[in-house]
């Protein structure tokens, strides 16, 4: 509807110029939310107060689109919506991420939920385009969309807080000193997810671009048709992401992204356009999907979700933004310039996505091997009611070892696995390295469990948790 306005003050360029703007102002909308968040904590300020406002300011400006007479009043409008849409995003990519990860399926929802809500999303702006010509009716239609959206979003939000920092706290603790150090690993891992989508949107905004020209040329109609095959292969990406645990994640982007690099080169040479735009549909499915669902998984893994749940959409923008130029010089270029550039391309993202699982792998930063255990402590929400009763205290009968146990995990919230590591610490002097052997999980997993319960019984390191527990269950007994 913004494009289709602007055409009537401006050229094709000016269109093109205008809705870079507008894609580009919606990179501080989304950041804004960890900031808005932030200070509603401080102010003890009712969040829900906020997106009331945000869909009242959307509403204005959607009509305000139709309804100005100029240029400048259309840009002004369209910048102010998207800002406050790219706000709605992150906080919808935040509350849907810390919803989905305290379910049953834990963070394997996540990549399902992204892929089935791109699916639909682009289905219904295939209905919207072919079924409704109208200008004002185009508007009410997105103004009812726009309300619901407020309200779900408003009530998403509890007035206090909604979703707390501490449910989603990533911290690891050193073996040497037994100090909690938290966020350092995320954040690493954080800048190399940034770098990861910066150069992949690279790719796919190129091969955008490609596709345009020539659409624009006139020589192939696209059509309709190919936003059916970019819908399903979102949703098809979104099961697929999930399977192991998301152990096959980044694996399938990959083979994604040399897929769409060699569509690139070929149809920059004058190779079979069709084939060219069918791959590059699919791919484009594939790539939304894995940027949204990763950095919602990455968030739930630190202590600021609502400043990294969205970044994936952020940083996508911003990029589709800067490399805009640079990729139509690209198509315009010589072809063994665009082949020199494609193949240079694939190897900064190869090298990239190497450092990145090098780091995975290191004992103090592999928080996405995690997924396993996380959706195994999940479980325990399934357990049947007679399991989680509480244990009766006779004042007569001693409790043994094994039902102070019990009744230590059910008193702190501990999860199953968190007793089991409990169990194996209170009669172990072995070193952590060991332990995590002997209890077959990672290094990392082991602090996380630690950590956790030193978080839940106001302890410090292993310890003073072992400490803690020995006192309590005398003061029981």
């Amino acid at each position: 509807m913004f494009d289709n306005r602007m055409a009537v003050f401006t050229d094709s360029n000016g269109v093109v110029m205008a809705q870079s703007f507008i894609l580009g102002s919606s990179v501080p909308g989304f950041l804004s939310y960890y900031f808005i968040d932030r200070i509603c904590d401080k102010k003890s300020f009712n969040k829900k107060i906020i997106p009331c406002i945000s869909g009242a300011l959307s509403l204005i400006c959607m009509i305000g689109i139709y309804l100005t007479g100029s240029y400048a009043g259309e840009l002004l409008f369209g910048i102010i919506l998207f800002i406050v849409l790219g706000y709605f995003g992150s906080l919808i990519h935040t509350q849907a991420a810390l919803a989905v990860k305290h379910l049953d399926d834990g963070l394997n929802g996540i990549t399902q939920l992204a892929g089935i809500s791109y699916g639909i999303g682009i289905l219904l702006q295939l209905v919207h385009n072919n079924l409704i010509a109208d200008g004002v009716c185009q508007v009410i239609f997105l103004a009812a969309a726009m309300i619901i959206m407020t309200v779900f979003c408003a009530g998403s939000l509890c007035e206090a807080c909604g979703y707390t920092c501490s449910d989603v706290v990533f911290s690891v603790e050193n073996t040497d000193t037994e100090s909690a150090v938290s966020g350092y690993a995320p954040k690493k891992l954080g800048i190399i997810l940034i770098l990861i989508v910066f150069v992949m949107t690279f790719v796919f905004a190129t091969l955008d671009n490609a596709v345009t020209l020539v659409h624009a040329a006139g020589s192939v109609d696209i059509g309709q048709w190919p936003r059916i095959i970019l819908a399903y292969s979102g949703i098809v990406a979104g099961f697929l992401y999930s399977t192991d645990d998301n152990r096959m994640m980044d694996f399938i982007m990959y083979i994604v992204l040399l897929l769409s690099t060699t569509c690139l080169i070929v149809i920059s040479c004058g190779g079979p356009f069709m084939i060219g735009l069918i791959i590059f549909y699919l791919s484009a499915g594939f790539f939304s999907v894995y940027f949204a669902s990763r950095f919602m998984i990455f968030a739930c893994h630190t202590d600021k979700p609502e400043l990294w749940a969205g970044m994936g959409r952020a940083v996508n923008n911003t990029a589709a933004v800067v490399v805009a130029g640079v990729s139509l010089y690209i198509m315009r270029a010589p072809q063994y310039v665009t082949m020199i550039i494609g193949v240079l391309l694939f190897a900064v993202t190869s090298v990239i996505v190497f450092v990145y699982h090098e780091q995975l792998r290191r004992g103090d930063t592999e928080i996405y091997l995690s997924v396993e255990s996380h959706n195994t402590e999940n479980a325990f929400r399934k357990r049947p009611a007679e399991d989680k009763a509480e244990i009766t205290v006779h004042e007569d009968a001693k409790m043994t070892d094994d039902e102070l146990l019990e009744l230590f995990v059910q008193e702190f919230n501990l999860t199953p696995r968190e007793g089991e590591v409990l169990a194996y610490l209170l009669h172990s002097d072995e070193s952590m390295q060991e332990v995590a052997k002997q209890l077959a999980v990672s290094r990392a997993a082991l602090y996380r469990h630690i950590a956790n319960m030193n978080e839940k019984t106001k302890t410090k390191a292993r310890m003073g948790l072992v400490q803690f527990y020995y006192s309590w269950t005398r003061e029981k007994q």
